[in-house]
C-alpha cells in the first residue's frame, strides 16, 4: 500500500513538471513568434541573420536609422553603405583626372557625382530606411 501511494506521488509530480516545461516552451515560443521583424526594431545580437517572408534581415548598426543601436535591417543595407563610402572616396580621385579631360570630363564627373547622391538617396529611402 506504501509503494502504491510513492508511485502515485512519482507519477503526479513527473506529470507536473512535463506540464510546467510544455506551458513554458510554449509561451516562449509564442512571444519569440510575436516580434516582428522589421527595419529599425531592436535585436540583441549583432550579424544574425533571419529569412522573413523575400526578405532577408541582419541585425546590426543601420548607418542611416539608428548606428549607435543594434537594430533588424535589410541584408543589403550595410552592403550598399559600404559601397557609397567606397564610391565617395574614389569621386574624388576620379574628379581630378575627369576634370583635366576637358569639358567632356566635366560632364561624365557630374553623371558619376548624380549617381553617388542616387546610391545615397535610395539608401535613405527604401534599403536602409525604418520600417520598410
Amino acid at each position: 500500500m506504501i509503494t502504491y501511494f510513492i508511485k502515485k506521488k512519482i507519477i503526479t509530480a513527473a506529470v507536473t513538471i512535463c506540464t510546467v516545461l510544455f506551458l513554458s516552451t510554449h509561451v516562449v515560443s509564442t512571444s519569440a513568434q510575436t516580434t516582428k521583424i522589421k527595419n529599425g526594431v531592436a535585436c540583441k545580437k549583432a550579424n544574425l541573420k533571419i529569412k522573413v517572408g523575400g526578405k532577408n534581415y541582419i541585425c546590426g548598426n543601420n548607418p542611416y536609422y539608428a548606428p549607435t543601436k543594434l537594430t533588424w535591417m535589410l541584408r543589403e543595407c550595410p552592403q550598399t553603405y559600404d559601397l557609397y563610402i567606397e564610391a565617395k572616396d574614389q569621386y574624388e580621385i576620379f574628379k581630378g583626372i575627369l576634370n583635366s579631360a576637358g569639358q567632356e570630363g566635366k560632364v561624365e564627373a557630374d553623371k558619376l557625382l548624380a549617381g553617388i547622391s542616387s546610391l545615397e538617396s535610395l539608401m535613405t529611402t527604401q534599403v536602409c530606411k525604418r520600417g520598410k
